[in-house]
């Protein structure tokens, strides 16, 4: 009875069950495809070795901690296998894929409860077939895997706020599990807030304040007293005791909070310091490059950054399909009777808040705050979305008290303020990865969707029909054959130049030379990779500091460069890698 109510509630019926088969399967395959993929191409990446380290950390081995405080969530689930003896790559690829998986499944879900099980199916293998995705998919990194719990966090947010406060006690959670796998999920919680305040209007509370005080205590001692409040409390609760989890593991293997400093620093303004290798004054790099994002037509690498290339039409079709998505939301909203028939309780009595000098103050005050937020972009991305947000706020009090269904809008603002919250504070910070807009391909698919399903209305209203069926539900049949092709083929759109398993070549002779070398000290050119492929913690060294080498006790040293050593012989050298032994 409990998984039926679940099941209803997330507007899932047996015939979708054929749809999720379908699509499990297809995720299945393209993650198998994708792990032997990155197998065979190597780790481009150097966080994925990182997270790798961690893993080894907390599965007990030698290793280092100063990244422990990054995803412990992934890197806590890869030590178990580790743990288990299953010691390699393929471990955190695994992991990371079955989450890719999840937020595929999840997508699915999450459009079904306003669209059709075809357009779902269709939204759900375009996040499984994107180019972008593909390319940190199963590799490793944390994108996906956080915007999968970030997918499945807000449907628990939806139903808990339009259907059942019950489902707090699942979106809580999974908005913490989304955040210790990357902190930038942090971003759901003004979210979570934006969509409660358009059930519970802000406005409606703040009038009660100056103008029924006693109504606003009884409104208050209600609530408390209420199903949804002992729910919030609960999920707070469990979302508490997962904070504490993952911060005493941190703390317990000698680590340091440190996404708190990075949290503030990021709220402070900066936009990312000039010495990383993704620094770029380039403003509209997302913005220009997002056909490519969706359907590239290959990818190459620049030293051992990967570059897509070139863009599809499918890609033009469907940002068309977004910005009409959008276009035809307003148009609805506006233009046609949406009108709620639902008396508001709140109008049997005088209002401030109600009259018709605060709604033309309302929307001044709109108008206002749209252009402030415009304008202050350029000094702090937080500022700009905080404006934003309380824009969103006021609008929902306009369109509430215009008597708008909030169905009619709800759902599409909170879309609509996922896109443009998580593409704002990325295109501001000057540190640009192509993996970081992963984040807002679920809002996209949500108003491609939108779309198509407003074409097939349009279609059936005039009835654009062959044999009682719509020609144009074709469509999303197609987009999803073209995703199922575009996925498998893939890997082969993948150019490479670069060897990026050299560093394992010399580990791995460093291992069969000396199979006590863990026991002994080990400086390296490159600490991140060579600390995972020797299992062990290394000393860094570099150019500038060979004279410390000299000095030092140390016995091995890996480099990129043949220098010349007084107490140290070269036993080993291949692509470009040397392996030296001190000999004094």
């Amino acid at each position: 009875m409990v998984f039926k109510n679940i099941f209803e509630d997330l507007n899932i019926s047996r015939n979708d069950f054929s749809y999720l088969l379908v699509l499990t399967v297809f995720s299945i395959i393209i993650t198998y495809v994708l792990i032997d993929h990155n197998l065979n191409l190597g780790i481009y990446c150097s966080d994925v070795f990182v997270y790798l380290t961690n893993s080894l950390t907390f599965a007990g081995f030698k290793s280092s901690n100063v990244y422990l405080y990054l995803s412990p969530l992934i890197c806590f689930l890869t030590s178990i296998l580790f743990r288990l003896g299953f010691l390699s790559e393929t471990s955190l690829y695994a992991v990371t894929g079955i989450f890719c998986i999840l937020g595929n499944i999840g997508i699915y879900v999450f459009l079904k409860n306003r669209f059709s099980s075809l357009l779902s199916l269709c939204g759900a293998f375009l996040f499984g077939a994107f180019s972008l995705n593909l390319l940190w998919w199963a590799n490793g990194t944390l994108d996906i895997p956080a915007v999968s719990l970030s997918i499945w966090a807000m449907l628990f947010t939806v139903l808990a706020i339009d259907k059942d406060s019950k489902y707090y006690i699942l979106a809580i959670p999974l908005l913490v599990l989304a955040i210790f796998t990357r902190y930038t999920a942090l971003f759901l919680i003004p979210l979570i807030l934006l969509y409660y305040l358009s059930y519970h209007d802000f406005f409606t509370n703040f009038d009660l304040l100056f103008n029924d005080r006693e109504g606003l205590f009884a409104k208050a001692k209600s609530y408390l007293k209420g199903n949804e409040f002992r729910n919030l409390l609960k999920s707070l609760a469990l979302a508490l005791v997962l904070i504490m989890i993952f911060s005493a593991l941190i703390l317990s293997f000698g680590s340091h909070l440190s996404f708190l400093t990075q949290s503030s620093t990021f709220a402070s303004g900066s936009k990312g310091e000039v010495i990383d290798n993704a620094y770029t004054t380039d403003t509209f790099f997302y913005l220009h490059d997002f056909p490519k994002f969706l359907f590239s037509d290959y990818v190459s690498f620049d030293d051992v950054i990967p570059v897509l290339n070139g863009a599809n039409f499918v890609s033009y079709f469907l940002i068309g399909l977004f910005a009409l998505g959008i276009i035809l939301f307003i148009y609805k909203l506006f233009n046609q009777n949406h009108k709620s028939n639902i008396k508001n309780v709140d109008e049997d009595r005088p209002s401030k808040y109600s009259n018709k000098h605060f709604k033309s103050f309302a929307w001044i005050l709109f108008v206002l705050l749209l252009i402030v937020s415009i304008l202050s972009f350029k000094i702090n991305s937080l500022i700009t979305l905080t404006i934003l947000l309380v824009d969103f706020v006021i609008l929902f009090a306009i369109l509430k008290k215009n008597g708008f269904d909030r169905e009619d809008y709800s759902l599409n603002i909170l879309m609509l303020a996922w896109f443009l919250v998580y593409f704002i504070f990325f295109t501001f910070l000057n540190i640009k990865v192509n993996r970081y807009i992963i984040t807002v391909f679920p809002a996209f698919i949500y108003f491609a969707a939108y779309a198509l399903n407003g074409i097939l209305d349009w279609s059936k209203e005039h009835k654009f029909e062959f044999k009682s069926k719509n020609i144009l539900s074709i469509v999303p049949i197609i987009l999803i054959v073209f995703c199922i092709f575009s996925a498998l083929s893939f890997p082969a759109t993948v150019h490479y130049n670069e060897d990026f398993n050299k560093n394992k070549v010399i580990a791995d002779y460093l291992i069969d030379y000396d199979p006590d070398y863990a026991s002994k000290e080990v400086a390296v050119f490159h600490q991140r990779s060579l600390n995972w492929f020797l299992k062990t913690n290394t000393v860094a060294i570099t150019d500038d500091q060979l004279d410390y080498l000299e000095s030092s006790n140390i016995t091995y040293y890996i480099s990129d460069d043949n220098f010349k050593l007084e107490n140290y012989t070269m036993i080993h050298q291949e692509n470009g890698l040397y392996l030296f032994e001190r000999i004094n």
